[in-house]
């Protein structure tokens, strides 16, 4: 989502800055158009899974493809971690990079939880009795709850406010070894003070600290130009390594979940955390390898990573809407008809994002 966006007003690096190379400046446009087309056919799949016969394969395949594409959220926290770390390290303007924060997401993230909400009641999701109880509404701000995709924003806001205070400790460069068993010690700590109650999260994947994996390595390559690049070219059969054997330790955990089976939620999460980080690095090696190789499939994911924004704000009220047309009951029917659904959930925010840009009503609906 461009949400994650670098701030426009950063001037050009000083003569000690490295820039980025443009291959990368690409790569990171592709990541977010790839990103947000997992995002799409992530709830396409969730829905599909409701309606599909069960135990049919259609149903099964489309568990497991709903289940392997949870590494979306870490993947724009990732980037969005990157992104910002590498502008505020050049120069950082505490007033300007509020103001900037409050224009392109917070402002969006309030606006969008009533809307959400309103539209739960228009279609009846939410009782009507619940519009005048203020407790339900600090529920739908304070955790992300207005919708059930909003909560990427909630998590987002969280890391702006405190990324001027990680800066400092990025000003030095670490071992990636160190940076990710900290960040591995740091995120079981997190989740064992959650589960004896220090910390209590009433929603634990609404919390930043709930990505620590995803925002350490956003930060550390954010500010180390070039050493994905180099860690990419070196080692990219042990990141895809590393991502297939975290899918196959998460997804029979995941899929059990989803059965409402008991799992240990040790086990879940430790396997769905080391899964989404390397997932999201080998997302990120594709999408450089992508930017490095061209063709036509490049200029479509940048320009879809550039609104990737206005389509995650937009697609899920879309696919309410095709849900209550319902399914057919035969397999190839409803495949076909499940597809049409996926594609004009993607096409028409598309459609809306281009007509709206360069708007008063784009900027005040997607701060941009």
């Amino acid at each position: 989502m461009t949400v994650t966006a670098t701030d426009r007003s950063t001037p050009a690096p000083t003569p000690a800055a490295v820039p980025a190379p443009a291959a990368r400046v690409v790569a990171i446009d592709v990541f977010r158009g790839l990103a947000i087309l997992a995002v799409v056919v992530h709830h396409l799949a969730g829905m599909g899974v409701r309606y599909a016969p069960e135990g049919s394969a259609v149903a099964t395949a489309l568990a497991i493809l709903n289940r392997s594409l949870l590494f979306v959220v870490p993947a724009f926290v990732f980037m969005t971690a990157l992104v910002l770390t590498r502008s505020a390290l050049r120069h950082f303007d505490a007033g300007r990079y509020y103001r900037a924060r409050a224009k392109t997401a917070l402002l969006p993230y309030l606006l969008w939880t009533v809307l959400y909400v309103l539209f739960r009641f228009a279609t009846g999701q939410e009782d009507a009795a619940e519009w005048s109880d203020p407790a339900r509404w600090v529920t739908w701000v304070q955790y992300g709850k207005g919708y059930y995709h909003l909560y990427f924003l909630l998590v987002v806001l969280q890391f702006y406010v405190v990324l001027p205070l990680l800066l400092p400790l990025w000003r030095r460069r670490w071992p990636l070894w160190g940076v990710v068993a900290a960040a591995a010690a740091l995120q079981l700590a997190v989740y064992g003070l959650n589960r004896v109650g220090v910390l209590d999260f009433a929603f634990p994947a609404t919390m930043a600290v709930w990505y620590i994996p995803a925002l350490t390595l956003g930060m550390y390559f954010g500010a180390n130009d070039g050493m994905f690049e180099t860690l990419w070219a070196r080692g990219r059969g042990w990141i895809v390594g590393a991502a297939v054997l975290g899918l196959a330790w998460f997804l029979p955990l995941s899929l059990a979940a989803l059965q409402e089976e008991p799992v240990n939620t040790l086990a879940f999460s430790a396997a769905n955390w080391a899964y989404t980080a390397a997932a999201v690095l080998a997302l990120f090696g594709a999408s450089l390898a992508l930017a490095g190789v061209g063709g036509r499939a490049v200029p479509a994911l940048t320009a879809l990573g550039a609104i990737s924004l206005q389509v995650y704000l937009l697609h899920p009220a879309l696919l309410y809407l095709m849900e209550q047309w319902g399914f057919p009951g035969h397999p190839a029917l409803f495949t076909l008809t499940l597809l049409a659904y996926g594609v004009a959930a993607l096409v028409i925010p598309v459609l809306i994002a281009r007509a709206l840009a360069g708007t008063a009503v784009s900027r005040w609906l997607f701060g941009r």
